[in-house]
Parts: C-alpha cells; structure tokens; sequence
C-alpha cells in the first residue's frame, strides 16, 4: 500500500524507494538496519513515497526508548498454555 511518510503512524514499518525495510521512529526520522547489524537513525528528507509492510521481528524494539508509552506484546500471556507440561 503506497502512501507518503508523514501519513505513517510512528512505528510502523516501510519499504523506501530501494526497497529496504524501515522504521518510522518519530516525524522526521527513520531506522534501519545496516549490514554488521547495527541500528542507524536517520532524518528523512522531504516526504517520499513509501510502501507501508508489516514490521519484522529484528524491529521489535526499536524506537521504544522515545515512546515508553507503548507497550509491545509477546504471545496470549497464558504461561500454562505450554502444550510440553506434564498432566497429572
């Protein structure tokens, strides 16, 4: 789905215009991953075009230090759900 970058929600995932899978960090800015696996945060100039994709799992946390307010969910939360515990 084509949209423009100040049209994204803060958070969300994108695909710029190399194809490479970003993360909207706050209104001007974006992350992404480099090669050796670091983070880089980067200003985004103008309001491009980007394609909006779901997040990958390597984005979980990114971001998060600028909005604690967000809360990121792991699984049901039912730790007994384990299907490997024994019945007695």
């Amino acid at each position: 789905m084509k949209m423009y970058f100040k049209d994204l929600l803060v958070g969300s995932c994108f695909m710029d215009a190399k194809g490479d899978m970003k993360k909207k960090v706050s209104d001007g800015k974006a992350s992404g991953f480099q090669l050796n696996g670091k983070v880089s945060t980067r200003k985004v100039k103008g309001n491009p075009e980007v394609e909006q994709s779901s997040c990958e799992l390597r984005f979980l946390g990114v971001g998060l230090r600028r909005h604690p307010e967000v809360v990121v969910e792991i699984g049901d939360g039912n730790p007994y759900k384990n299907g490997r515990r024994k019945k007695t």
